[in-house]
């Protein structure tokens, strides 16, 4: 395997190409790195064993397929024009599309609103029986990003009403309120505070989001996050 430090090195020069990769290296044991020509592909585990892939070559793409083993199933991060060439000759099992947004340096933040607070593993049960993707994560998953991630809660009568916490890529993710709480800000207090302490930590704050998730689209722009591009997530069988 090649030295990780080396190739996140070389994966800075474009950060946020490749942003995701290089949190999750840094977060999440890595068994298998390389570099093929300008294209990488590292294989880690979070929740499950990902393989992450940066190229912007279709003939590199094809070598770096030949190093995929039959147990690389599930794929993080993939540009659209990357998947015929990674699941030909393969049925996909789930995929998962969303638009990359991030907030430049230059962005100054509004103030939050409301407290905020860290969430406890206490929460995790509770924040995935509200989840809307139960079918992508898990509890365990939720703890461990709340011990791992930065995250953020806001309470209302001893109730926790909305959150957000960080992906295992860095992510600003699972955004939530409770329906009964909505249209308060808290969704907008929340991202906030975990914008503010990614930020804190001298790094960039990014989200991924579906297509079709106006509200969520409309908060980031205001927030002052910048469309990149669109990402897959897929596992194939």
């Amino acid at each position: 395997m090649e030295n990780i430090n080396n190739i996140l090195n070389y994966l800075q020069k474009d950060l946020v190409k490749n942003i995701n990769m290089i949190n999750f290296m840094n977060d999440y044991p890595v068994f298998y790195i390389e570099r093929v020509g300008n294209s990488v592909i590292a294989k880690g585990r979070s929740d499950r064993n990902w393989v992450y892939i940066s190229s912007d070559s279709k003939e590199e793409l094809e070598a770096v397929k030949e190093k995929l083993k039959i147990d690389d199933k599930c794929f993080a991060i993939i540009e659209d024009w990357m998947i015929p060439i990674l699941t030909k000759g393969s049925k996909i099992k789930w995929e998962l599309s969303t638009t990359r947004f991030f907030v430049p340096e230059d962005i100054l933040l509004p103030d939050i609103k409301h407290v905020t607070s860290d969430l406890k593993t206490d929460d995790a049960d509770f924040i995935y029986q509200n989840s809307d993707y139960k079918e992508y994560i898990s509890v365990e998953y939720v703890k461990d990003r709340i011990k791992k991630g930065l995250s953020s809660g806001i309470h209302s009568s001893g109730k926790l009403a909305a959150w957000c916490i960080t992906q295992d890529d860095g992510a600003v993710g699972f955004l939530h309120v409770l329906p009964e709480y909505r249209k308060k800000g808290y969704g907008k207090s929340v991202t906030l505070d975990v914008i503010k302490k990614i930020r804190n930590e001298g790094k960039l704050p990014f989200a991924h989001i579906e297509q079709e998730n106006e509200n969520s689209i409309k908060l980031a722009k205001s927030l002052g996050f910048k469309e990149d591009r669109i990402v897959n997530w897929f596992e194939i069988e």
